[in-house]
């Protein structure tokens, strides 16, 4: 991977700090994306021991903030002239519906509308590169259709759905921009790691605490979180899949999808949607951001 230089949103436990190790010790530069302070020195100590390129670098920004995210975005334009590979491995689920400083349901802004955003401010230095990746975390838990009058829960709201539309809409958008990106040097694909043991729904309050505590204790229906990895380090390294786009990707293997996901009026329908929400021209981002 020497001496590409690879982004990665979520980066402090889980897939992406998974992900980070072993493009580390193949020799990437490597741009950590965290929300916790704490946290992230703990994960850069771990990628900096696997490292054996370039130190890694550590912004914190929380991604649910679209004014954060622009921040991490011009500080990016700013430091990296070029982004070989944009991994959006960040995301959440929330037990209740909580909406976040910009108005907008957390699961919907944090899961679809943050690397919606993201990729969007740096998609420059993504076409500086000879050849970048954008790979998106989806999952291959979803509708088989998208409702746009309860998209951010607006009718009801139940945290396990939600979660489910937003990565239909990882989905769509990376079909969607596949599309846009069509003839340039950029590809963008997506995948599902599958069930990986991992944080994910630890947070959890109230009765969906249940949901993660039940489905962790089936026995073998969770990979280790080194092999839920494999799928994002695939697509941001493998060789064979330069010049791939628009496809989705599950352990390993490229899939077909649900026909919602290739009907392309939804996907248009859902990129004018959000770039009503995340507006891509705003002026000029806040000229700070916090690194460890």
């Amino acid at each position: 991977m020497t001496p590409k230089t690879i982004l990665i949103t979520g980066a402090s436990s889980g897939l992406g700090l998974a992900t980070a190790k072993t493009l580390a010790a193949d020799g990437a530069a490597l741009i950590l994306v965290c929300r916790s302070s704490v946290r992230a020195e703990l994960a850069r100590r771990e990628v900096v021991a696997a490292a054996t390129g370039p130190v890694p670098r550590v912004l914190i920004a929380d991604l649910a903030s679209q004014t954060q995210v622009r921040a991490l975005a011009a500080r990016v334009r700013a430091e990296a002239p070029q982004i070989d590979v944009l991994i959006n491995n960040a995301g959440g689920i929330f037990a209740t519906r909580e909406l976040t400083i910009d108005g907008i349901e957390r699961t919907f802004a944090l899961n679809h509308l943050m690397p919606f955003l993201l990729t969007n401010l740096l998609i420059d230095q993504l076409k500086a590169a000879p050849s970048a990746r954008v790979v998106t975390v989806a999952s291959e838990a979803y509708p088989g259709r998208l409702d746009f009058d309860n998209l951010q829960g607006e009718r009801s709201y139940h945290f396990l759905l939600a979660y489910m539309r937003s990565k239909l809409a990882n989905i769509l958008f990376s079909y969607e921009l596949a599309r846009r990106l069509r003839g340039s040097s950029v590809t963008a694909n997506c995948l599902s790691p599958g069930p990986t043991m991992t944080r994910f729904g630890n947070d959890l309050t109230g009765p969906a605490t249940l949901f993660p505590l039940v489905m962790k204790r089936i026995p073998g229906l969770f990979a280790p979180v080194e092999v839920g990895a494999r799928t994002s380090i695939q697509l941001a390294s493998a060789p064979e899949l330069e010049g791939v786009s628009g496809r989705f990707f599950l352990r390993g293997r490229e899939r077909r999808t649900k026909p919602v996901t290739y009907d392309v009026n939804i996907a248009e329908r859902l990129w004018r949607l959000s770039e009503d929400l995340a507006p891509l021209k705003t002026g000029e981002a806040p000229p700070f951001l916090n690194v460890a």
